[in-house]
């Protein structure tokens, strides 16, 4: 495992950034853990010596202003799960892809916030969160600014929060995968309401994306380049037949 020599825990988002901005790659930011952890036991994160705590940040609120959702980048994945409003957006979309990031001990501890700078390729909560179409908030030296999360290239501050638009839409997921319990080989994610219709795909490139983007499958144990591919168009035809009967 990596040695760590220093620990940092920021009274406020000013010291954290300022912290991040000095530290550079040799600081990681901490959260829930779930990811840091297993990437210094491993030594996946090369030259990382401190970590910066955001838990004294008062990130982790998820409240509704005006017709927005905004979640707090440090709310766990169970919190998002059991939020009622975060619950009922398109028809419970948000607790049915959490469920598929992993057993109940990770999603007590996974951050949304940590999800999305993760990006993995097989995240359904990733996937519904571009499907609905999220902004995140990033704070830097410079300030604060707001990117839709699909025009996301890489994280390049601290994220604060994501914030989804609020209105009556159907949600439905479709995924591939070698068990229940399982992450997918390749799911769909789909949206539709008055006027849009959106899905998203994971399991199809490095990290999830909107239906459109071209693909470019992994190739590993779980599934081959070829079949990530020949199955992207069965699961969005099954979101949509789902869609349709919701």
């Amino acid at each position: 495992m990596a040695i760590l020599h220093t620990y940092y825990r920021p009274a406020s988002i000013d010291e954290a950034v300022s912290l991040w901005s000095r530290l550079g790659a040799s600081g990681a930011l901490l959260a829930g853990g779930t990811r840091l952890v297993g990437e210094l036991e491993m030594r996946a994160r090369r030259g990382v010596d401190a970590v910066i705590d955001l838990a004294e940040l008062a990130l982790n609120r998820i409240d509704v202003q005006g017709d927005i959702l905004r979640i707090g980048a440090t709310a766990t994945l169970a919190e998002l799960a059991e939020h009622p409003v975060a619950r009922t957006l398109a028809q419970g979309l948000l607790p049915k892809a959490v469920r598929g990031e992993g057993p109940v001990n990770l999603r007590n501890r996974a951050t949304v916030g940590g999800l999305v700078a993760a990006a993995e390729a097989d995240s359904e909560v990733y996937a519904a969160l571009l499907a609905l179409e999220a902004h995140i908030t990033l704070v830097d030296p410079a300030g604060a600014r707001h990117v839709a999360l699909e025009a996301l290239e890489r994280i390049d501050g601290i994220i604060t929060d994501i914030t989804l638009p609020l209105r009556e839409l159907r949600g439905a997921i479709a995924r591939i995968a070698r068990t229940p319990g399982d992450r997918p080989i390749v799911a769909a994610v789909a949206i539709a309401g008055r006027g849009v219709e959106r899905v998203a795909l994971c399991g199809v490139t490095a990290r999830p994306v909107l239906q459109g983007v071209e693909l470019d499958p992994p190739d590993d144990f779980k599934g081959s380049a070829s079949y990530r591919r020949a199955m992207a168009p069965i699961v969005i035809e099954r979101a949509r037949t789902i869609l349709q009967g919701v």
